[in-house]
C-alpha cells in the first residue's frame, strides 16, 4: 500500500508536466515556425546578395589567374566567403525548423522529416568543404602564390565537390515532398514543387559522365535544380511565416466549422 501511495504521488506531478508541455505546445509550435519562416528568407537574401560579390574561380582560368583574380579583389573574395558562411546558418536553421513542422505532422515513427534532416545536413556539409577549398584560396593567397598549380588544384576539388552534395540534396527534397504531401502540413503544391526539385538534381547526376562541369549535355538540369530550390525555400519560408502553428488538422477543423 505504501508502494502505491508513493507511485501515485508520483505520478501526478508527471501528468501535471505533461499537461503544462501540452498547453504550451501550440505557442512553441508557431515559434519555432516563426523562427525556420525567418530563416529562410534571411538565407534566399543572403544568397542573393552574395550575387554581387567576385565569382569564384574556376579551374579553366589557370593557377596565375586565379592568383592574380584573388589578389586584385581579395576584399571581394572575403566577403563571398562571409555571406555564405552566414548562409549556411541560415539554411540550417530554416532545416531544423522544417523538420520540426514535419515531424509534428508525421508523427515520432514517421520516416520522411528524418530523411529531410539528414539529406539537408549532409548537403550543407558537402557545401562547407567546397567553401573551405574557397577560403584556401583566398586566405592562403601569400603562401601558395609561387606555386600556381596550387589554385589549379584547389579550384578543381572546389568545382567538383560541391556536385558531391546532389544525391543528399535529392534526398533532402524528396523527403520534403513525401512529408509534405501525405501529411498536408504545408500546401501539396510544395510538395509536387519539392519533387520536380529532386528529379531534376537526380537527372543531374549524369554529369559523372562529363569532362567538363559547364558542359551544356546536363547543366541545365543542374541549374533548373538551383532555380527551384531558391524559389521553394522562399515560398516555403512565406507559408511558415503565414501559417506558423497552424496544422492540417486545424485547417480541417476551421473549413468543417
Amino acid at each position: 500500500m505504501v508502494m502505491d501511495r508513493t507511485s501515485g504521488s508520483a505520478a501526478a506531478p508527471a501528468a501535471g508536466i505533461d499537461r503544462k508541455y501540452d498547453d504550451e505546445a501550440p505557442a512553441r509550435d508557431r515559434t519555432w515556425d516563426l523562427v525556420a519562416g525567418a530563416a529562410g528568407l534571411l538565407f534566399f537574401a543572403l544568397v542573393i546578395a552574395s550575387f554581387f560579390t567576385p565569382e569564384t574561380p574556376m579551374a579553366d582560368d589557370g593557377g596565375q589567374a586565379i592568383a592574380a583574380d584573388i589578389a586584385a579583389d581579395r576584399t571581394g573574395h572575403q566577403w563571398s566567403l562571409l555571406l555564405a558562411f552566414l548562409s549556411d546558418i541560415a539554411f540550417l536553421v530554416f532545416l531544423a525548423g522544417l523538420w520540426s513542422r514535419l515531424r509534428r505532422a508525421e508523427g515520432r515513427g514517421g520516416m520522411f522529416a528524418g530523411l529531410l534532416a539528414i539529406g539537408g545536413a549532409v548537403f550543407a556539409a558537402v557545401i562547407m568543404v567546397s567553401e573551405g577549398l574557397y577560403l584556401a584560396m583566398v586566405t592562403g593567397t601569400a603562401q601558395i602564390a609561387e606555386d600556381p598549380a596550387v589554385f589549379t588544384t584547389l579550384a578543381v576539388l572546389n568545382d567538383w565537390v560541391g556536385f558531391a552534395g546532389i544525391p543528399a540534396g535529392a534526398a533532402l527534397f524528396l523527403g520534403a515532398a513525401a512529408a509534405i504531401v501525405s501529411t498536408h502540413t504545408l500546401p501539396r503544391w510544395l510538395g509536387w514543387w519539392a519533387a520536380l526539385v529532386s528529379v531534376l538534381l537526380i537527372v543531374s547526376l549524369g554529369g559523372v559522365f562529363q569532362e567538363d562541369i559547364d558542359d551544356a549535355g546536363l547543366a541545365w538540369a543542374a541549374f533548373a535544380a538551383f532555380i527551384l530550390m531558391m524559389l521553394w525555400v522562399l515560398a516555403a519560408s512565406i507559408v511558415l511565416l503565414v501559417r506558423a502553428g497552424r496544422s492540417a488538422s486545424h485547417r480541417r477543423e476551421v473549413a468543417a466549422g
